[in-house]
C-alpha cells in the first residue's frame, strides 16, 4: 500500500536540529549554575526553565526526566572543560610543560566557571553514573598524556598498569588542591605561583625518579617459620585417697 506524502514524517531541517541542540545545550548550562548555587537537591525543572527562559513544557521535549538531565550534566560539560585543557598543552615539548599547561588550564577553567566544583563534587550522590563516566573520562584522558610524555625514556619507567595508578595520584593532587586551597565559599581562587612550583617539583622528582633503591624497596612477604610442634604436657598419676 502506497503511504501518502502527508502521513510520511518530515525530517527536520538542519536549522531546527541546531536550535534544537542550542536549546537541550542552554538547559545544561542552566542547571549546572543552579546546581551550583542550590546543590542538586536544588535543581528543580521549574529553576532551570526559568534560568533558561524557556516554557516548563520545553524541558520534557529534551529530557526525559531530571535525572536524565543531571546524568548529562558533567559528561558534557566536563568534556567541554578536558577540550580547553588539551589546547593549553598542545605541542607542549616536555612532561613538566604539560603539568605545568595542564594545572593552569584546569584552574582557569574552574576560576571562570565556578560551578563546576559542586557539580563535581556532589555528582558521586546524585548522578553516580555521570560521576563514574567522568572520572573514567578523566583518567583516560591522562593516561594518554602520560604515555605521550614519557614515550622516549628507555627502559621505560613505568608499565601500562603503573600509568594508570600515576594518572590518578595527579589527579588526586589536583582534586585536594582545589579543595583545600582555592574553593572558598562558592568561589575557586587561582592556584598561587607558589603552590604551582610546589606541584611541579613534586612532579619532576616522582615521574623522573628510577627504581627504588634497594633500601627503600618493598621487601618480599617472607613466609612465618613453621613453630615448633609443643610438647606433649606429661600428666601426673594421682592416687585416690579414701578416708580411712
Amino acid at each position: 500500500m502506497a503511504v501518502s506524502a502527508q502521513g510520511r514524517k518530515r525530517k527536520p531541517s538542519a536549522e531546527k536540529v541546531e536550535k534544537n541542540e542550542a536549546t537541550r545545550l542552554t538547559l545544561i548550562e542552566a542547571a549546572a549554575k543552579i546546581v551550583g548555587r542550590y546543590g542538586y537537591s536544588g535543581c528543580s525543572i521549574a529553576r532551570v526553565t526559568a534560568k533558561a527562559k524557556v516554557a516548563h513544557g520545553t524541558f520534557y521535549l529534551h529530557f526525559k526526566s531530571q535525572q536524565e538531565l543531571f546524568d548529562l550534566l558533567l559528561p558534557t560539560l566536563g568534556a567541554r572543560m578536558l577540550d580547553k585543557i588539551s589546547d593549553a598543552v598542545r605541542n607542549a615539548t616536555s612532561l613538566l610543560e604539560v603539568e605545568r599547561r595542564g594545572l593552569e588550564a584546569n584552574f582557569a577553567y574552574l576560576v571562570a566557571h565556578p560551578y563546576m566544583y559542586r557539580l563535581m563534587m556532589e555528582a558521586e550522590l546524585f548522578a553516580p553514573t555521570a560521576f563514574r563516566a567522568h572520572v573514567d573520562m578523566l583518567l583516560e584522558r591522562y593516561v594518554r598524556s602520560l604515555r605521550r610524555s614519557l614515550k622516549d625514556q628507555e627502559p621505560p619507567l613505568y608499565s601500562e598498569a603503573e600509568l594508570e595508578q600515576v594518572a590518578s595520584m595527579l589527579m588526586g593532587a589536583r582534586s585536594y588542591l582545589l579543595m583545600r586551597f582555592c574553593a572558598v565559599d562558592g568561589k575557586i581562587r587561582p592556584l598561587s605561583p607558589e603552590m604551582l612550583d610546589t606541584y611541579l617539583r613534586f612532579v619532576a622528582n616522582g615521574l623522573k625518579a628510577g627504581p627504588l633503591s634497594p633500601m627503600l624497596a618493598v621487601p618480599e612477604a617472607v613466609a612465618p617459620a613453621a613453630e615448633a610442634a609443643p610438647k606433649p604436657v606429661r600428666r601426673r598419676r594421682v592416687t585416690a585417697v579414701t578416708d580411712a
